[in-house]
């Protein structure tokens, strides 16, 4: 299977869902999320194969593009290459970490990708990969940003659920519906 599928899969949701991501983002940053994905996912899209996750980082720009660009050149890897992706998650959750200079707990994406990565190197398959990661992402509403914007609004974004956490969720539940439709 080639990462085009799962590319097209990806912005396919968050053209979806790039209103929610932003409404989510402006509660606890500057609303921009959605847009900010969807951009970076429109490029990656049109981008040549083992090119897409880069076509991301380049075209989102930002933190986030770079961020959540690791994920994607961890995934890339695993569909294209079939890169183990417990070790490929678990490279991205680790330079995130050290790049973001956050960890879990922080009220960050890292609070979905880290559960998604242990399940991930526990052999989980990936249905409950995502269910790890969701309840990481749920987790977030109740805690207070040490990082990012978010730790400059009231209560540092508590009663908010972190919207990169949504978008991790959303990249591996992307992943599963492209590997599982042949």
């Amino acid at each position: 299977m080639a990462s085009d599928r799962f590319f097209v899969q990806l912005h396919r949701e968050f053209t979806q869902a790039a209103e929610q991501l932003n409404t989510l983002d402006a509660a606890i940053g500057d609303g921009d999320h959605g847009t900010t994905m969807l951009r970076g996912l429109t490029k990656a899209v049109s981008a040549p194969d083992a090119m897409r996750a880069k076509a991301f980082m380049r075209a989102s720009g930002g933190a986030s593009g770079t961020l959540f660009g690791l994920i994607l050149l961890g995934i890339e890897a695993h569909i294209d290459q079939g890169a183990a992706l417990d070790a490929e998650l678990a490279k991205a959750c680790e330079r995130i970490c050290d790049l973001g200079e956050v960890e879990v707990g922080d009220k960050s994406m890292v609070d979905a990708l880290a559960p998604a990565v242990a399940a991930a190197q526990a052999g989980k398959p990936l249905p409950q990969i995502i269910a790890a990661a969701a309840k990481g992402r749920d987790g977030t509403r109740d805690l207070v940003a040490q990082r990012g914007r978010a730790q400059y609004v009231e209560n540092g974004g508590k009663g908010h659920i972190d919207p990169g956490s949504v978008s991790v969720v959303m990249i591996l539940e992307a992943l599963f519906s492209t590997e599982e439709t042949p």
